[in-house]
């Protein structure tokens, strides 16, 4: 193990990353032992390591092999396998293993080493499977959980728009010295770390101020302003420059402050991350250079000021694979990057020129230069045809006329389009000019649209559908509607397929187009689908046609017309005309037998499938092609001499070809839905070390001519059929003439045992290293000649007779090739092409792969990688010719393989929403960087190069600051450049502390014991009121274990004595990790919006979690802790309607539940998506899910139209986290959701709970977000929901990494209060009232459940409009709000009632979430979020107002009317910003109901029930928590919280 990776092991150590692996094990295990019969030796030391033997235990080594040796005959079927499994690989193993041994081991049991050594002897016979024989019930009482790291805490600078502070803890005063929140770190030197932040203090202190007025601004305690904010970045860049050890202008790396200084980013991370210390001093204290300001400003130019992006090895990171600073995602890049390197090292490369090849700039050039391969092209038309005038296109649009296929059915013999529409002989275009001048008069955007006036078909759509699908009529209705009738400037055309059904409708269409006209041919159609409409029939009805078709009073039947008696033209053979129309398709590519029944179109030859966006994608297509035509138009190369050939201009340009082959020009990503498998790149050294296939001299046939052979193709088939002799022809021809390839042959027979002729012949020859012997002449002749037999005996004996092949090499290369196809992914039989790495296939029976495909798949793989490979080759080695030839064309063709292979995602991590693999740049490097980049590291050695683009005053630069500093011992082998890219500020950048926790390696002390990561603050000011944070990875969902502190607000000030030296603490706990998934059905790849789904745990098949699917991106979302989960379909319409086709684990292609089971394993820390497919069962398609519920009016009709345009969200519903009580039973009939953060909102919500129940005789239940809850408030509701008999529920869900995030609390809070409503709660609910934390119930709120919301979706109180005094803060009355509402009320957000089952009917949430996303683009928007959202969107999501009764509020509200009200709310006052505690005590009933909870909390303390700090303060200190003051404790609870005994993983 080399230095990196033993570092990334210490790393993944420290960061417990194998946590999840081991507790999925562990859950496992503890499974397995429940099934297995009472048996006592596995509770013994002989039986601690154990085989499985097909459910048998076998615990010594002599009687697995006794149990072995009994199994003979058909092999055994293969046990369930588990991601956690170690299965030890046999390389060269060509067939599947007959049977599957699971050892359980624990290596230091006796029985291990005599158990591990016989597995290990009995492959390939058995598969070895090594699982960890510990469950989770072994685990020692008083043994530690993980302490975690890889997560960052902040302390946010609190803004206080009013006193939000509780009273209690008034009287404690205030402390001189610092304070710090959490314990000790250990992941670091503290004192190092005090030293550094000393350092940067003196260093500033030492320093004069810039002038006199920035000094006497800084001694009278002046805010920055806004000048001094603009440049703060670019200080902080001038003052790292001056501390480095490079020397820069004005450098103090020299300094009094120090005998060996800090290096440079040691100085960042504590500038960064401690910011608002220094922020004065930076802005007042340097200056900044000339040059630097200049270089700044110079690399604007380049690159967006203040943007973060980071490059390993040229490849730009996203946010999974670490650019934000993950640590997880960094190390598992850097690991990936590595093996990369390593296997371009292994071709004979300096570890600097293979990262010089992969970042080489060709990669991200549009089109290859082709200096080393000239293009073999067959004319585009053939001999007698009339020669074609060429024309010259700006290289701009070469891109996008490669790969255009000549869709015209000229070749044909014409009449196979069925056209739409002729602009050419439309009567209604005979007043339009035929100049060409009329594309010069029309904005470039506008081309493709009825503003573009010309009568020439220069768009040519042409459509290939198949006609018994109603799908295919309503495309066809709605193109002729919407763009024939509009005068769209296009020519549109469908051919109808002639398979199945389709043939009959075939001849139909054709007839009907023939005898009557287009007209009637398309009235023909709208009438169809009008009439199945009409019927609700969901399939194509020949009884629908029969009647269509008598009102025509034909001459002929529908029967003798379909089926092909009556010839469609004038014409010997009825059927002639299909015949032309199956030879299109043929031509085309889209006669595949996986393609029946998809649809296809052409634009001018530009080949695209049919699905939901394809009219955007001819719109796109087709404003190309017009702009190239256009500005040729403008230059003079068209004019209007040559306006009757444009409607075949792209069709004759010389890299149109004349057929197309579907397997060459492939997506990146296959489709969910489709039969394609996608591009596929495989590292052929990866395949030729597993399958024992090493290629050699000798093994290839090389074409005639004698230069570059850059091309390597495996022609791969069964060579004893007819169709893998056929393939290995066309090859064979190919090379015949002057071509650039080799070729060789790997026999994949579709029985194992057969071996005819052919094969043999070729296999021997390869076996011999003979084949380049022979040329390709003779190889034809000898595959297909009359006498083989003789051809086969003479090649044998005229060439192999001194270098006869042993039968056994020969057996053992048959093997080797079938474990390449296995490899490959093909069935046996299968035929395909290996090219450079590229798999070009599998073809379908029914396909071809003739010698002009050959010749077409070289000219594009050379444009499309071998070229950028050759050109990158000879850069980085100065010329690759003075390589033998056989040699140059290894290095190209591995080389290519492994570049291009590591561009195609990982199959786990496709998703619907990828794009196509970013190729690897080295722009970076021109940006300057004489005084803003800074390198660590030596370049020429290491495995890795990295580069970081970085505001030294962003978030981003908190994290990699830290990652920066420990880069020598996580990444020893590595080059990093750094260059600083500040931005131009508007305000203050950073307004908290940060601390992120990463650490290279695990720490012990001197008893051998885990030194436990944590997280520290020192030194920081006492003022502010802090709030504290935690940034953690996006599938980790935590919340506070312990804390004696209001971690909302803390105020250091306050602390004394003991707790002053003992600082702010608190213990997090992860709870849970996050699934994420993306619901979509087989047939139509749309999502299933209303199924709902459920998680299983395996264990005691208990439900965990579960949710329902949103109607945008079929996004859903479940919660979990490490183990197997089954999923399914939650029993109801959606069960009813859908069954589950693939969990979708494995990526967007995962394989079927038929195959791999219903089963999916969550053991990572890293994020996990699912991709499920649903299948629609027989006879419900057309059904919706949510189609049962209850009907209300009307819903408004835009709800339709911007559905289909909106973001979705889920969260998981209901809370299984056992540790909480949650009463059985029904649904309460009242049911509230209320948000409480910090202990003052808590106390209010405890109050306002007994408020509630006071006033009604109904069941309650009350639900919480958890995250936002404190342990203390956790420990205590249980408790409170007993004493007065409420039900509670606490839901849990992650902010979805796709949706806009908010950064202050605050608006997270009201984010969550109105964006996720419909998948916030069960199913099952069906009303739910949110009351704000701080109100007073005085009315029975069952009357809101019994409202009558009169089909709104929710139900608000508008805002008090009757206490004038406030007049001048009714925001909503002036500007934006007066011009939108328009008469409506505004309403407040403190108290609404939603009807859930109204609100996922009409979609709501997904308009909610939508328009947030539009509007939070803005950060002036949605100043007060949960409110102004639902006002803003009253026309899409009606607000149904509530009396004024329902709400009052001193602020906005009449006294007079305060007898009446029936909720009070503390409602903020932008008056007088009066405490919130003030104005509640004068509430009467507040005072009675907050002694009450004060009472009953001490009795809970004395009763010893509840411990925490909060909980057991008496009734004049309760509140004072809020203010984060010390709570007297117990001395015996006066204890370090990294102390108390944990039972989860812990932050």
């Amino acid at each position: 193990m080399d230095a990196s990776a033993l570092a990334s092991v210490r790393a993944r150590l420290a960061l417990h990353a194998a946590s999840p692996r081991l507790a999925a094990s562990a859950e496992h295990y503890d499974l397995r032992l429940s099934n297995v019969p009472d048996d006592a030796r596995l509770f013994s030391a002989e039986c601690a390591s154990w085989v499985d033997w097909y459910g048998r235990v076998v615990c010594d080594a002599d009687r697995l092999l006794q149990l072995v040796n009994e199994s003979t005959g058909n092999a055994m079927p293969r046990p369930a396998r588990f991601p956690f499994d170690h299965v030890h690989s046999v390389q060269h193993l060509q067939d599947e293993p007959h049977y599957t041994a699971v050892h359980y081991a624990d290596p230091t049991a006796p029985s291990f080493a005599s158990l591990h050594s016989a597995l290990l002897g009995l492959e390939p016979k058995v598969e070895y499977v090594l699982r960890w024989a510990r469950g989770a019930g072994e685990k020692n009482t008083n043994e530690l959980s993980s302490y975690l790291s890889g997560y960052g805490v902040a302390l946010d600078l609190k803004k206080m728009d009013y006193l939000v502070i509780d009273d209690r803890h008034w009287s404690a005063g205030v402390s001189d010295s610092s304070g710090s929140s959490a314990s000790p770190s250990s992941h670091a030197n503290t004192k190092d770390k005090n030293f550094s932040e000393e350092a940067l203090s003196c260093v500033f202190e030492s320093l004069p101020y810039v002038d006199e007025l920035a000094e006497a601004r800084a001694k009278a305690g002046e805010p920055l302003s806004m000048q001094e904010i603009t440049d703060l970045g670019v200080k902080a860049a001038q003052f790292l420059t001056s501390v480095s050890s490079q020397p820069y202008i004005g450098s103090v790396h020299a300094h009094r402050c120090w005998d060996h200084p800090p290096s440079v980013e040691v100085f960042l991370r504590t500038l960064s991350t401690s910011f608002p210390l220094y922020a004065t001093s930076l802005a007042r204290k340097i200056t900044v250079s000339g040059e630097l300001k200049d270089e700044v400003h110079e690399n604007w130019a380049r690159s967006a000021p203040g943007a973060n992006m980071v490059w390993v090895n040229g490849r730009a990171l996203n946010e999974d694979q670490g650019a934000s600073g993950n640590i997880f995602g960094i190390l598992r890049t850097v690991r990936r990057e590595r093996r990369l390197v390593k296997s371009l090292v292994a071709l004979g490369m300096t570890r600097e020129q293979a990262i010089e090849l992969l970042m080489h700039p060709v990669h991200s050039s549009a089109q290859s230069t082709g200096s080393h391969l000239g293009s073999r092209r067959r004319p585009v038309v053939e001999e007698d045809e009339e020669r074609k005038r060429t024309f010259t296109i700006s290289p701009k649009f070469a891109e996008f006329v490669e790969g255009l296929v000549d869709a015209s059915d000229r070749r044909e013999g014409g009449d196979v389009i069925i056209w739409l529409n002729d602009l050419e002989k439309d009567p209604r275009n005979s007043r339009i000019s035929p100049s060409l001048i009329g594309l010069l008069r029309v904005h470039t955007m506008s081309l493709f649209s009825p503003a573009l006036h010309i009568r020439y078909n220069l768009v040519n759509v042409v459509f290939v559908l198949d006609m018994s699908q109603l799908r295919s009529f309503s495309i066809l209705s709605t193109i002729h509607d919407n763009f024939v009738m509009r005068g769209y400037p296009v020519r549109w055309g469908f051919v109808p397929e002639t398979r199945g059904e389709g043939l009959k409708i075939a001849r139909l269409l054709y007839y009907i187009e023939r005898i009557y006209g287009k007209d009637t041919m398309m009235n023909f159609i709208q009438r169809l689908l009008a009439m199945h409409s009409q019927r609700r029939l969901t399939a194509f009805s020949w009884d629908v046609v029969n009647e269509l078709f008598v009102t025509f009073n034909a001459v002929d039947d529908l029967g003798t017309v379909t089926g092909g008696v009556v010839p469609l033209l004038d014409e010997p053979a009825a059927d002639n005309l299909l015949f032309r129309a199956q030879k299109y398709a043929k031509r085309v590519g889209v006669a595949a037998q996986g393609t029946a029944g998809k649809g296809h179109v052409f634009v001018n030859g530009r080949y695209s499938s049919l699905n939901d966006n394809v009219m955007r994608q001819i719109a796109s297509e087709a404003t190309v092609q017009l702009q190239i035509l256009q500005e040729m138009v403008y230059i003079g190369e068209i004019t209007d001499a040559d306006a009757p050939s444009l409607s075949t201009f792209f069709y004759d340009l010389p890299s149109t070809v004349t057929r197309r082959n579907p397997y060459i020009s492939v997506d990146v990503k296959a489709g969910q839905n489709s039969d394609s498998r996608g591009l596929e790149i495989f590292d052929l050294t990866e395949l030729f070390w597993s399958t024992g296939f090493a290629p050699e001299e000798g093994f290839f046939v090389l074409p005639t001519n004698d230069h570059v052979v850059p091309m390597t193709m495996y022609i791969i088939a069964d060579l004893d059929t007819p169709q893998g002799i056929k393939l290995a022809t066309e090859a064979l021809k190919f090379i015949e003439t002057a071509a650039d390839t080799r070729i060789t042959f790997v026999h994949n027979p579709e029985v194992a045992t057969s071996g005819g002729q052919a094969s043999s012949l070729l296999i021997t020859l390869i076996q011999a290293r003979a084949l380049s012997h022979f040329s390709s002449t003779d190889l034809v002749a000898a595959l297909a000649g009359d006498n083989q037999d003789s051809t086969y005996e003479f090649l044998r004996n005229e060439r192999l007779a001194s270098n006869a092949a042993a039968e056994a090499e020969v057996s053992r290369l048959k093997q080797a090739m079938r474990a390449v196809a296995r490899h490959l992914g093909l069935r046996p039989g299968e035929r395909a092409i290996l090219v450079n790495g590229r798999l070009v296939g599998p073809f379908d029976s029914n396909s071809e792969f003739l010698e002009e495909d050959f010749e077409t798949l070289e000219v594009f793989e050379k444009k499309k990688r071998v070229g950028q490979i050759m050109d990158a080759l000879d850069d980085v080695f100065h010329g690759i010719g003075n390589l033998e030839p056989s040699k140059r064309s290894d290095l190209i063709a591995v080389a290519s393989s492994i570049i291009y292979a590591d561009q195609q995602p990982d199959p786990g991590e496709v998703g619907p929403f990828d794009t196509a693999p970013r190729p690897r740049t080295q722009n970076y490097r021109l940006l300057s960087g004489n005084y803003t980049k800074f390198t660590f590291g030596d370049k020429s050695t290491a495995l890795t190069q990295v580069a970081l683009l970085l505001d030294p005053l962003s978030d981003a630069a908190q994290k990699w600051s830290s990652i920066l500093e420990y880069h020598a011992r996580l990444f020893p082998e590595i080059f990093i450049e750094l260059y600083l890219n500040p931005s131009q500020l508007s305000e203050i950048p950073l307004k908290r502390f940060y601390r992120y926790n990463v650490m290279p390696s695990l720490q012990y002390d001197e008893n051998g014991q885990e030194i436990p990561c944590r997280a520290m603050f020192t030194a920081l000011p006492e003022e502010p009121i802090y709030t504290l944070a935690m940034d953690v990875p996006h599938s980790w969902l935590v919340r506070p274990r312990s804390a004696l502190y209001d971690l909302d607000n803390i105020q250091l000030g306050l602390l004394q004595g003991e707790e002053r030296a003992r600082g702010v603490q608190a213990l997090y706990a992860l709870d849970y990790l996050v699934v994420e998934g993306h619901v979509y059905e087989l047939q139509t790849n749309n999502p299933p919006r209303g199924v709902q789904l459920q998680l299983i745990d395996i264990t005691d098949q208990s439900v965990v979690d579960d949710t329902q699917v949103v109607a945008n991106l079929g996004y859903t979302q479940f919660k979990a802790r490490p183990g197997t989960f089954r999923l399914e379909i939650r029993q109801g319409r959606g069960r009813t309607l859908y069954s589950l086709d693939s969990v979708g684990a494995e990526g967007w292609n995962s394989p079927s539940v038929a195959e791999a089971g219903d089963e999916f394993t969550v053991m990572d820390f890293d994020r996990l998506t699912l991709y499920p497919r649903l299948a629609r069962r027989p006879g419900m398609e057309g059904m919706d899910v949510l189609d049962d519920l209850e009907r209300v009016e009307d819903e408004p009709g835009v709800v339709d139209n911007l559905l289909s345009k909106l973001l979705s969200l889920f969260k998981p519903t209901s809370d299984e986290d056992k540790a909480l009580a949650k009463m059985p039973g029904e649904n309460a009939e009242i049911n509230i959701f209320t948000v409480a953060s910090g202990l003052l909102y808590e106390r209010f919500a405890s109050i306002m709970i007994l408020s509630v129940l006071r006033n009604t005789k109904s069941t309650v239940k009350f639900w919480f977000i958890e995250n936002f809850l404190s342990p203390s408030f956790l420990e205590f509701i249980p408790h409170m929901a007993k004493e007065y008999g409420f039900q509670y529920e606490l839901v849990t869900y992650k902010w979805p990494s796709w949706l806009r995030p908010q950064k202050e609390k605050q608006r997270i809070i009201w984010a969550y209060k109105i964006l996720f409503l419909d998948v916030l709660f069960p199913m099952d609910l069906k009303k739910v009232i949110f009351v704000d934390a701080d109100q007073i119930v005085r009315a029975d709120l069952k009357e809101l459940v019994e409202l009558d919301l009169h089909g709104a979706p929710y139900a608000y109180v508008p805002m008090g409009d009757d206490n004038h005094e406030m007049e001048g803060f009714r925001f909503w009355k002036t500007g934006y709000w007066r011009d939108f509402l328009r008469g409506r009320p505004y309403h407040i957000s403190a108290l609404y009632v939603v009807d859930l089952s109204r609100f996922r009917q009409m979609a709501a949430g997904d308009i909610l979430r939508g328009q947030y996303q539009l509007l939070s683009a803005d950060p002036n928007s949605l100043a007060n979020l949960d409110q102004d959202l639902p006002n803003n969107l009253q026309r899409e999501v009606p607000i149904y107002s509530l009396h004024e009764d329902w709400l009052w509020c001193e602020t906005w509200c009449s006294k007079d009317r305060l007898h009446r009200a029936k909720t009070i709310d503390l409602c903020q006052n932008p008056l007088t910003k009066e405490p919130k505690l003030s104005r509640a005590r004068q509430i009467p009933e507040w005072e009675q109901y907050d002694a009450e909870i004060a009472r009953f909390v001490r009795r809970l303390a004395a009763e010893g029930k509840i411990r925490g700090g909060a909980s057991t303060a008496d009734s004049k200190i309760l509140a004072g928590v809020g203010a984060s003051a010390p709570v007297p404790v117990k001395s015996s609870e006066q204890t370090d919280i990294g102390d108390q005994p944990r039972t989860r993983d812990e932050l």
